[in-house]
């Protein structure tokens, strides 16, 4: 039998989230949370009971709990259960929905328990392991964005309304000009005297990118110079602001499809 684990992700620089992992089959009393929570489980068979609703939890599936319905997941197989369940607090989740729909002023319930897509489930996953890994808090935070951004807007009718606001320029050069620097919505927001969440629709209206994915473009656009001009992969790495030569590879290759390897060589003489 394989040792029972729980660890638990919470970050007071993101304190609107707790993540768990575990394989634990501990059986759960109906209870409920004053958070919104996703689970899935990567191992194993539950039997989720929501309301007065129960249904089998298997793979490709994610349970979806809204704040205060009461609701149990146990498992029902021979197989020990690996779960994630993710708990955001519902603020953060509203202030998400109005990304989407700039008409919302609370938080919007999903109008499901299950969701039954292998997309998002892998999606989900992903995003709980990234959690988990040792990325930054800002790549951490830029991820938990772009999923929730995509799951709410399932649910919810799309009223983004195009925003022009003069300071939008004044970020941009702002990032520019410190490309460097790990720069978080939080200071951008002190810094511009702008609430984050406006932040990020202004980027979302004007550039379909969050604040941190443009950051991440200009460093890559910087450092296709460096590697034109003779600069070696680790020191265009420090000198773009990535942390070390492996976080600069990864970043790369997202965005230019080829590793910083295979760009350099095309300037080599």
């Amino acid at each position: 039998m394989h040792k029972t684990f729980t660890k638990v992700f919470i970050d007071e620089s993101l304190p609107f989230l707790e993540l768990r992992y575990s394989n634990s089959n501990a059986h759960y009393k109906r209870h409920f949370h004053d958070t919104f929570s996703i689970g899935v489980n990567k191992e194993g068979r539950s039997i989720y009971e929501n309301s007065t609703k129960s249904y089998t939890l298997d793979k490709n599936m994610l349970s979806i709990i809204n704040p205060l319905e009461v609701h149990s997941c146990n498992s029902c197989s021979d197989v020990l259960n690996i779960y994630y369940m993710l708990y955001l607090d519902t603020k953060w989740c509203m202030n998400i929905q109005k990304l989407i729909n700039c008409e919302i002023k609370e938080f919007v319930k999903i109008p499901i328990h299950i969701l039954e897509d292998e997309s998002f489930y892998k999606d989900f996953i992903s995003l709980c392991e990234f959690i988990f890994h040792d990325n930054s808090i800002l790549e951490k935070e830029d991820e938990l964005i772009k999923f929730f951004l995509n799951f709410f807007s399932l649910y919810l009718e799309n009223k983004e309304v195009e925003l022009v606001d003069a300071r939008f320029q004044e970020i941009l050069l702002y990032l520019d000009e410190n490309y460097k620097e790990n720069i978080s919505l939080d200071e951008l927001s002190n810094k511009f005297e702008l609430n984050s969440f406006y932040i990020i629709r202004l980027f979302k209206s004007q550039m379909n990118l969050t604040p941190h994915s443009y950051l991440l473009n200009v460093r890559i656009n910087k450092a296709k110079e460096y590697l034109k001009n003779g600069y070696s992969i680790i020191d265009t790495a420090l000198e773009c602001g990535f942390f070390d030569q492996s976080h600069f590879h990864k970043n790369f290759l997202k965005i230019v499809a080829i590793t910083p390897k295979e760009y350099k060589v095309n300037f080599i003489q």
